[in-house]
């Protein structure tokens, strides 16, 4: 008996115990870590697509209740394109939880775009257990991470001496100088130092001289009156093996991916159809045949700018629609206030109005980033992924030139001079390509350097990649937070007469996001959220004038119309199955007519949305007023 009474005491204290230790690794201490030290990277540090593919798989294993790997497909030269699914898999499917996708390097020498991605992907595998927010993110919403977009390229720029520029496309042989040869003249390393720059030659009456510190070529004033060797340009590094007396004129490359995607495909910069390349198409299948990807982040370097989708314009006079009013006063000095005088359709003002919010907040997270106005068509894929999908859609200009560390006098730009002594102070002066002479073999004796090493411009040198990935992996959480998430709140109960209840139940949506877009209900690319009403003695009565889907593009009645909502309240006439879709930040209030001569009855109330989840509600009609 004691013995037993032992078992039944451990077995009690188990159980007492078992929340706290589900929350063991639960971190409130601001100045400790948060899963950090359970999966070390170097985020100072660029990987060989190699090494990315490791890492992808690594993370997989430590975290396999949260992450899973997979191909979406091959490239033109047989890599693999591996996209990462994050989602706590024991509370759902992920393509039955809202998702966001992202993807980086779609131009193979935007590097940075990898470690945005990445970092996001590990803070939120790595916090899962010891941060509540992240927590509650991977719980109900799902992550699509695509790190490494274009393969090819990006292996290629990484691995191999290349200029800041190039490779970009993925490797569809192309003619650039016409002259029926493919290739055939690429950048190459002469002198062996593993990077591409600049050929100089002596020349008396050369427009260029070298520097004082000796680190570049500078053109030479008119009213200069210099003495010393003069220089003239030559070309990008490299051998004339088509014997035209060029350089570096026909280099690998091909299609601009970037305009690729299937809307508004009609420049000639797109040179063939569209989806032509299958890195394109790869990505493309998987978004179309994931219908719950509700925003997009793509990735590129640079510029430093927040940009966004903006909804179709509007086909009114200006005078008669004069929407949006520019955010400004929700910051200090309106630092992060930014305007778009883009007149959008009245169809779109709510998606305006979310992408808007949306952008404001991302100013404040990333600081030092700006939101000009972008429209994204001719192929572009974030065009695509909102006018042909319905999803929201952001794109990130990484880096650019180090304005926010270079500029001293703070006016926006940074000088030569400028440049050169942030290269000086910052890196130790190991930013430039030293010119040297260099004996060429169809040339002569050429002077090669005087131009920036490759992970200064485009791409941050690697100290500084942590500081990017870490803003902007905090922007794309703050988005996943904001994902809707519905639930039934406050409700009332009253008797009509005759055996009639009235009963009014209120669905809060505090996010930012709706779970469905303007767009997608435009183009009835949706599925709409519903709510089932039955009642355990009695009817639901359907409203008298019923709601009206629209062939999957419209919304439930007693709405004011199909797109004029905006952020706020409004009252739905409900019915047995109701169909609608449920706004940001709103409050709808759902009024049903039960007819039961049990005073006892109970309805019950069930919400089901691809993008918002589920929720249950049970009102008993006792509760009347």
């Amino acid at each position: 008996m004691k013995r037993h009474v032992c078992w039944i005491t451990v077995i009690f204290g188990l159980v007492c115990l078992w929340p706290l230790a589900a929350q063991k690794k639960l971190q409130t201490d601001l100045g400790g870590h948060h899963g950090e030290m359970d999966f070390v990277i170097n985020w100072k540090q660029v990987y060989s697509y190699d090494e990315c593919v490791k890492i992808f798989f690594d993370l997989e294993k430590k975290y396999p209740g949260l992450c899973s790997v997979q191909s979406i497909g091959k490239s033109r030269m047989g890599r693999e394109q591996y996209v990462l699914t994050l989602t706590a898999k024991e509370t759902g499917k992920d393509t039955e939880k809202a998702a966001l996708w992202m993807d980086g390097v779609i131009h193979g020498n935007e590097l940075n775009a990898v470690s945005c991605c990445l970092y996001t992907a590990w803070y939120l595998l790595t916090r899962y257990d010891y941060d509540p927010r992240v927590h509650d993110i991977l719980d109900r919403t799902t992550v699509y991470c695509l790190p490494v977009f274009n393969v090819d390229a990006y292996d290629s720029y990484v691995t191999l001496p290349n200029t800041d520029s190039n490779p970009r496309e993925p490797f569809r042989p192309t003619d650039d100088d016409g002259d029926g040869l493919y290739d055939e003249d690429m950048a190459e390393d002469v002198d062996g130092d593993g990077e591409i720059s600049q050929m100089y030659a002596e020349d008396p009456s050369g427009a260029f001289r070298l520097s004082k510190d000796g680190n570049r070529f500078i053109r030479i004033a008119a009213d200069d009156w210099w003495e010393g060797k003069r220089f003239t340009l030559v070309g990008t590094e490299g051998y004339d093996n088509d014997g035209d007396g060029l350089t570096a004129e026909d280099d690998l490359g091909g299609v601009d991916p970037n305009r690729n995607f299937p809307y508004d495909n009609n420049k000639p910069a797109v040179k063939t159809y569209p989806l032509s390349e299958p890195e394109t198409r790869n990505v493309w299948n998987f978004q179309r045949t994931h219908r719950n990807i509700l925003v997009t982040f793509n990735y590129h370097n640079s510029g430093r700018w927040l940009m966004f989708t903006i909804p179709p314009k509007s086909m009114a006079p200006p005078a008669r629609v004069g929407y949006p009013e520019p955010v400004t006063g929700r910051f200090p000095n309106n630092k992060y206030a930014f305007r778009t005088n883009h007149t959008v359709d009245p169809a779109y003002r709510h998606d305006l109005e979310v992408v808007t919010a949306m952008v404001s907040d991302g100013l404040y997270i990333l600081k030092d980033y700006t939101a000009p106005e972008e429209t994204w068509l001719n192929g572009e894929h974030p065009a695509s992924l909102y006018h042909m999908l319905g999803a929201y859609a952001f794109l990130m200009e990484l880096w650019g030139r180090p304005a926010p560390y270079a500029d001293t006098n703070q006016d926006g730009a940074v000088s030569d001079e400028e440049f050169a002594r942030w290269i000086e102070l910052d890196l130790g002066g190991d930013g430039w390509i030293k010119p040297r002479p260099c004996d060429h073999p169809q040339l002569g004796q050429v002077w090669i350097g005087g131009t920036h090493k490759r992970h200064i411009d485009r791409n941050p040198p690697a100290r500084y990649i942590e500081e990017e990935a870490m803003k902007n992996s905090l922007f794309v959480v703050h988005c996943l937070e904001e994902f809707p998430h519905p639930r039934f709140g406050h409700y009332r109960v009253t008797s009509r007469g005759n055996n009639l209840y009235q009963v009014d139940v209120e669905l809060v949506n505090d996010y930012m996001f709706p779970t469905i877009s303007d767009r997608a209900m435009q183009i009835g690319r949706c599925t709409l959220d519903r709510i089932e009403a039955t009642v355990s003695a009695g009817e639901v009565l359907d409203p008298v004038a019923p709601a009206q889907s629209g062939g999957g593009g419209g919304e439930s009645g007693g709405m004011g119309g199909r797109f004029s909502y905006t952020f706020g309240k409004e009252t739905v006439k409900a019915g047995k199955k109701t169909e609608f879709r449920t706004k940001a930040r709103s409050t709808q209030t759902f009024t049903y007519t039960i007819l039961s001569a049990n005073p006892s009855a109970t309805l019950e109330l069930s919400y089901t949305s691809l993008t918002g989840g589920t929720d249950r509600i049970q009102i008993n009609l006792s509760e009347k007023k």
